[in-house]
Parts: C-alpha cells; sequence; structure tokens
C-alpha cells in the first residue's frame, strides 16, 4: 500500500472540525475526561498520510460515549486500520464484533492480559481457538508477563503466556506479547516455548541490550507508541538501531498519550505522533515511515488477505474497483 502526499487532510484541521461540530447523536458521558483541546499549535499545516496503529483498545468502557465518532475520525485522519487486542474473553468478544462492524478497517486480537491471567481457564482458550478462526481476527493477544503490577500470581502468568503461545502455533497466528519488568522471564519462555512463531512486542519499553534479545527472534517485531515521544528513557537509541522491516507504531488507546498532544485519552488518530517522532530518529520523511510501518503491519497481520482490506486499499491508492 503506497501513502500518498497530499490526499488526506491534515490531522489539525481535522480535529479543529470535530470540536466544531456539534454531536447531533452522541451523548457526552457523564465521567468523561477527554480534554476539549487534544492538540497543540492548532490550525498548522501538516501531512497526514495513511497509517496501521497496530495495538488501540478502543473496545474499552472509555470510548462508549463516542466510540464511532473517534473510528470516523481516525479514518478520516489517515488511519488506514487499526488492530483492537482483546484483554480477557469478554473484551476479546466485543473487539471481534467490532471489527465485524468495521470490517477491512479494525481488526481483533484474542487473548488474556497479564493482569487477567486468573481468569484464563481451558474453557476460555476453547472460546479463543473458535474465535480465532474468525477472518476478522489477526493474532493471539494480547498476552504476557507483567510483574510491575503483579495482579495475577507470577506462575499463572508464566502457564498462561505458555497457552497462549500453543494457541499461536496452533491457529497460525502472530503473537501481540505485553513485557513489563520480566523481560528475563518473556524470552526464557521464548526461547523454550515460542521457537518459530511470529509476533510484536507491543509497546516496548526496554533498553537496546532488551531489544536485541528480542530481536533474535527473526519472526517478532518491535513496537513504539506513546513513550517514544517522552523523555527520560532509552527508547530513541532502541528506535535507531531497530531494522527498518522490524518496527510497528501503536497508541495502546485509550493509554500513554503521545507528549504533543493535549488530551487525557489517547486515540488511533494520534499515532501520527509516534510515526513523526520515529521518523525524525531514524532521519526519514514522514512519508517514509508511513509507509515502512504500515507495510511491515499488513505483513505480521496478513491484513491484505482479508476482501474488505484489498477493496480499501484500492480505493486509498485511487485505483478502479
Amino acid at each position: 500500500m503506497v501513502a500518498r502526499r497530499g490526499s488526506l487532510r491534515n490531522i489539525d484541521s481535522l480535529m479543529n472540525s470535530r470540536r466544531a461540530q456539534p454531536r447531533a447523536t452522541i451523548k457526552a458521558h457523564p465521567t468523561s475526561t477527554q480534554s476539549p483541546s487534544p492538540l497543540q499549535n492548532p490550525g498548522s499545516a501538516r501531512t497526514f498520510c495513511l497509517l496501521v496503529d497496530s495495538h488501540a483498545h478502543i473496545d474499552t468502557s472509555r470510548f462508549h460515549a463516542d466510540r464511532e465518532e473517534v473510528i470516523s475520525a481516525a479514518l478520516e485522519g489517515g488511519i488506514t486500520s487499526i488492530v483492537d487486542p482483546g484483554c480477557d474473553l469478554d473484551s476479546s468478544r466485543f473487539a471481534l464484533t467490532l471489527a465485524k462492524a468495521h470490517p477491512g478497517t479494525i481488526f481483533a486480537g484474542v487473548g488474556t492480559h497479564p493482569h487477567d491471567a486468573t481468569t484464563y481457564s481451558h474453557e476460555v482458550g476453547i472460546h479463543y481457538r473458535e474465535m480465532a478462526q474468525e477472518p476478522e481476527v489477526v493474532a493471539i493477544g494480547e498476552f504476557g508477563l507483567d510483574y510491575f503490577r503483579m495482579l495475577s500470581p507470577r506462575d499463572v502468568q508464566r502457564a498462561v503466556f505458555c497457552a497462549h503461545l500453543q494457541l499461536a502455533r496452533d491457529c497460525d497466528l502472530p503473537c501481540i506479547i505485553h513485557v513489563r519488568d520480566s523481560h528475563d522471564d518473556v524470552i526464557e519462555l521464548l526461547r523454550t516455548h515460542g521457537q518459530g512463531l511470529r509476533g510484536v512486542f507491543h509497546c516496548f519499553s526496554g533498553n537496546v541490550a532488551q531489544a536485541e534479545e528480542c530481536l533474535a527472534f527473526d519472526s517478532f517485531m518491535l513496537s513504539f507508541a506513546g513513550p517514544l515521544t517522552r523523555q527520560g528513557n532509552a527508547l530513541p537509541e532502541v528506535a535507531r538501531m531497530a531494522p527498518l522491516e522490524r518496527i510497528l507504531v501503536e497508541t495502546d488507546s485509550p493509554y500513554l498519550v503521545p507528549q504533543a498532544v493535549r488530551a487525557k485519552r489517547n486515540e488511533p488518530l494520534f499515532v501520527k505522533y509516534v510515526a513523526e517522532k520515529l521518523a525524525e530518529i531514524k532521519g526519514m520523511s514522514f512519508e517514509e515511515i508511513a509507509q515502512v510501518t504500515t507495510t511491515n503491519a499488513v505483513r505480521l497481520f496478513n491484513l491484505d488477505a482479508h476482501p474488505s482490506f484489498q477493496h480499501r486499499s484500492r480505493a486509498e491508492r485511487g485505483e478502479s474497483l
């Protein structure tokens, strides 16, 4: 898929128009914390190319009030596709429902987040296996190990991690892996149980040495999110050394708002800021990094196998249908 310069509305104009138009059919959520002015320097001219938000939890309750508007804004702003990974059985089901409602735009992952590892069971795994047969499901995940908050016992997290690796192998789908304060154990389990699998270390937050260990798994990628735009971490060095064919961008919405955005809730439209920072670090144009990361996402998740994605991609390139 080729990004076309100038073919899409710039992000600031889009957000200004969103603020100016009343929400005729959407009621305000009484507990919403969304800022009315999510962008800095409104009105500045910027080019927006096609991007894939490779990880966004738009199924969560923080989008209940305006989910359709958020999806529409992302599409109008050049986000051609969104991967919504489940965190438990219910959210995986809802992600699949959203994917079916937005064919070729939203794709689902099915899996259990390490925070919820105690909710996983053999029966849940059977449901995931059945859901994975749907064409809208493009990954197993989000799963992994999180030793920072330890909301599930370590041994349970490890067992559920291995169960998801087996599920990914059986279903021939990529893994979406969560790693927080657990790098050594994740690498150990992948070396033992994950050989030959493919996937992504989502929202990578480690250092260069850890990135090198992750990239030693030939079919895995690193995904960068909002923290890349902030100071005080090793991510610029990681981004600089990561091969172009092994990188993705994501928002992890509604979390991890990029530094340039004045908002309390992240959304897929804002993946542009991660891509901009990545382009700056790589010494590339925004258009080049957009094309690279989109191509990588399409390849990893096999998005172009979905008929609706093929149709939309041809339309975005201006080809006859």
